[in-house]
């Protein structure tokens, strides 16, 4: 435990969180869980994220997935409670997951120990970017305010190369996924204030990455960024290789899409995540 730190920092898979920030901070981190048929796999700790974007692209139709239980919240929350005096505990957004109701209802079965839940009201490294503010901070009290203060300010821009998964997950109809397939659209959306939001709709992946960098741009200043990928790597790595020369002394991060958001995005998503000034 952090000699200066009397909290923990508490998340969950979908934050995509680095390991060593996970390390370096001491940050835990409950899996959700991806279920292909009658098979169950705790997300990073079961399954890999190489070993899920394989079976994904040979299944037939599509894994669900689920939000961990109150009782292992409960259970981690215990946990900590032997070396914390509280935590707070930072999660994917509730208009996507139960998993932030699932921590409130586990840290009410704790007693004595402070939990602060809070609603991220996003997805992926935002999350994890979070959670690093948090662990800066010397206080719970301090932590909560530093990010309550950035949740607004958070920005998920995501690239999908198809429309088959989302058709799969029943968020798309099979017309609109057939006429994106022949005409080899590639969704741009965004993710802000709780909603995913279509941004534009581009012929092709050559053209749609430099329109992603284009809508980033638009709302710089930015106080963390990062580039996400679903096995993409060296398309990500060019991305960030840009963005930093175009953003000099701003540290852009490379992030990997995980089990449970990569059931919806499929392979060869990329994403731009940031907080904004």
């Amino acid at each position: 435990m952090s000699a200066k730190r009397r909290f923990a920092v508490v998340t969950d898979s979908t934050a995509d969180l680095p390991d060593e920030w996970r390390e370096l901070y001491e940050i835990s981190v409950v899996p959700l869980k991806v279920i292909f048929g009658t098979e169950t796999f705790r997300d990073r700790v079961d399954m890999t994220d190489d070993e899920f974007f394989r079976r994904l692209g040979t299944s037939t139709k599509l894994p669900t997935t689920s939000a961990p239980s109150p009782g292992e919240f409960a259970d981690v929350y215990r946990r900590l409670a032997q070396d914390y005096e509280g935590c707070i505990s930072i999660h994917l957004g509730a208009q996507l997951s139960a998993t932030v109701e699932a921590a409130r209802v586990g840290a009410q079965a704790v007693e004595g120990f402070k939990v602060t839940v809070i609603d991220s009201q996003i997805v992926t490294m935002p999350i994890a970017f979070l959670c690093r503010v948090a662990a800066e901070c010397e206080t719970l009290d301090a932590a909560t305010a530093a990010v309550e203060e950035r949740v607004p300010k958070c920005r998920v821009l995501a690239l999908l190369d198809t429309l088959r998964y989302l058709e799969m997950g029943g968020r798309l109809s099979r017309a609109q996924a057939m006429l994106g397939t022949i005409l080899d659209l590639k969704p741009l959306l965004l993710v802000e204030d709780r909603e995913i939001k279509p941004v534009d709709r581009v012929r092709t992946r050559s053209r749609a990455i430099p329109r992603m960098v284009h809508y980033f741009r638009g709302d710089l200043p930015v106080q963390h960024v990062a580039v996400m990928h679903a096995q993409a790597p060296d398309e990500a790595e060019a991305m960030a290789a840009n963005l930093r020369i175009e953003l000099p002394g701003q540290d852009v991060a490379i992030g990997k899409i995980g089990c449970v958001l990569g059931t919806h995005t499929g392979p060869k998503a990329l994403g731009l995540v940031y907080i904004k000034k």
